[in-house]
């Protein structure tokens, strides 16, 4: 008997046909992993755990039998980036120097996603310790575009971004510390959202008042977007960002009924600070702006150079905290880091105090030019990097090539629109929006007010009913094939 592929289906579609009767958890995750194997070429899967997988299936099935009541998530096989805890799981942070190691506790956003009833398979790849917005490892190797396997899948959430391409559950866990969910989102043609500081807990990092690392979700359909999120919002007590906020947890569906575009006020920047922008993507940002206009927004444009994005500042806080952390890894294991992380170390090593002090200063800057900004606008609109997926084999410090010729470093030229609002907590998200010539995905990039994550969904709903995204499947992995 062939095996059910629920791949497509969305999350709140799982759940019924679980919960309905119509399919037993364990023929899910059975289909789940069936992908999981042909998926291999392209490298989305750093721990895959077929047997816990299982196990957890046959408990679901179990209580189904009983009649007992269930989680939002009921039966979902749901990834979690490999810098994510999994009580139990390996999570090995794509590092040799981790290669063992097994949590023996979950992060509070994955408890709460189990608490669901969700079922977790897999731990997914990205670059030792996330340190870049390529994904490749000397633990686990290169991760490429489900799109075209020469291409990078963008980083450091690659992974995830990979298997909700391919069809490997409706849901993953990312992390974004620079863009680092948004960027692969972007690469693999699927939607990718940072919430607001807080309003997922993450309780782990040692500087909670200092970090700009957020738990994120990424998604074939957009509403899954919000029933992920939803699963993931209740605040915890070791972050102080989602303390307040999370005794409310995020809700979806939504009960705001408000046309996500007519009459919104969207400003809109090309050019973060006048770099390069690949014409393809230019031309797929005018094709999104005519669909807006059509559907009732208010356009203005602005050039980006009017605005000090403080991109610098982003970088000195996240090498600060990555010398702070894995310093005395540099110190006595060198030798068995990926050479690019050694040398993302070094760089927060060069740090001195004033630098790190005026940082710590202008990250508010940061955030107030921002608001500033919303006082005219309900939403900004960018691209959300400035050209389709490099090659797979690009160097985080080498330019990045366009036609033969350099243009830039990957921070200065590639993705400069998703490092601010890391710095100022705004949720954002990157909506699928077309393909180059090439048949690489372009991804447009939304910011929104904090707390405003419903509305960026809602959002990509409206996009997602123009261009139908959630249903396009890389070659060979549409559903049925």
């Amino acid at each position: 008997m062939p095996l059910q592929d629920f791949a497509g289906r969305s999350v709140a579609g799982i759940v019924h046909a679980f919960t309905s009767g119509k399919a037993a958890a364990r023929d899910i995750v059975e289909g789940v992993l069936a992908r999981a194997e042909r998926a291999k070429p392209f490298n989305p899967i750093a721990t895959l755990d077929a047997d816990g997988a299982r196990a957890a299936a046959d408990n679901l099935d179990a209580r189904h039998k009983r009649g007992t009541e269930f989680g939002k998530l009921a039966a979902v096989p749901v990834s979690a980036k490999d810098l994510i805890l999994t009580k139990g799981l390996r999570t090995a942070f794509a590092s040799l120097t981790m290669k063992h190691n097994v949590p023996a506790s979950d992060a509070d956003a994955i408890a709460q996603w189990r608490a669901a009833d969700a079922v977790l398979f897999a731990k997914t790849t990205t670059p030792e310790y996330g340190h870049k917005v390529l994904t490749d490892s000397r633990l686990h190797g290169v991760t490429r575009n489900p799109w075209n396997p020469d291409h990078t899948s963008g980083g450091s959430s690659g992974g995830a971004a990979v298997s909700i391409a391919l069809g490997l559950g409706p849901i993953a866990m990312s992390t974004d510390g620079a863009g680092s969910g948004r960027i692969p989102a972007a690469c693999c043609g699927v939607y990718g959202l940072k919430a607001t500081l807080g309003r997922v807990p993450h309780e782990v990092p040692p500087d909670q008042f200092g970090q700009l690392t957020y738990l994120g979700v990424m998604a074939r359909h957009p509403a899954d977007l919000g029933a992920g999120l939803a699963s993931m919002s209740r605040g915890h007590r070791d972050d102080p960002w989602s303390a307040a906020i999370g005794r409310t947890p995020f809700a979806w569906p939504s009960s705001g009924a408000a046309d996500p575009i007519a009459g919104k006020r969207i400003t809109v920047i090309r050019r973060m600070t006048g770099g390069y922008l690949d014409p393809e993507v230019e031309a797929r940002l005018e094709a999104a702006l005519a669909f807006l206009d059509t559907r009732g927004a208010r356009i203005t444009e602005m050039d980006g150079r009017e605005v000090d994005w403080k991109l610098d500042v982003a970088r000195i806080i996240l090498r600060a905290n990555q010398i702070e952390r894995f310093g005395e890894i540099l110190k006595t294991r060198r030798g068995d880091l990926d050479p690019s992380f050694a040398r993302t170390l070094d760089e927060g090593d060069a740090i001195d105090v004033v630098a790190l002090r005026r940082a710590l200063t202008d990250r508010t800057l940061a955030y107030r030019s921002v608001q500033k900004l919303f006082g005219d606008a309900d939403l900004l609109l960018t691209p959300t990097v400035a050209t389709p997926a490099p090659l797979a084999s690009q160097d985080q410090f080498a330019p990045l090539l366009v036609d033969g010729k350099p243009i830039g470093d990957l921070r200065a030229a590639w993705y400069t629109y998703t490092i601010p609002f890391n710095m100022t907590g705004h949720p954002a998200i990157s909506i699928p929006f077309g393909q180059s010539k090439a048949g690489l995905p372009i991804g447009i990039h939304f910011v929104a007010p904090w707390y405003e994550e419903a509305g960026l969904i809602a959002l990509a709903e409206a996009f997602d009913s123009e261009t139908q995204a959630s249903t396009l499947f890389p070659p060979g992995f549409a559903p049925g094939t």
